[in-house]
């Protein structure tokens, strides 16, 4: 059985941080209302048992924080569960 998550880009938020001069993700963070430990945990690795899926309020945080689309920062992934 599969199902369809959503993922992060990680290198394209990492860019967005260094092109908008947000130094730390303490910093990434406030802006986009979550908490760092929930940045932290989006990077991980997917095989990374801490690693978790972005949620509504990371999305839609980092959508209007930086002006994009969906589709500059985020993909679908199709996973075997």
């Amino acid at each position: 059985m599969t199902k369809k998550v959503i993922r992060l880009k990680v290198k394209e938020l990492m860019k967005a941080q260094i092109d908008a001069n947000i130094s730390t993700d303490s910093d990434l963070a406030k802006l986009i209302g979550v908490s760092v430990t929930q940045i932290w945990r989006v990077k991980l690795p997917i095989t990374d048992t801490r690693y978790n899926a972005p949620g509504c309020q990371f999305i839609a945080g980092v959508i209007g924080t930086f002006q994009g689309r969906f589709e500059d920062f985020f993909y679908i992934d199709e996973v075997t569960i």
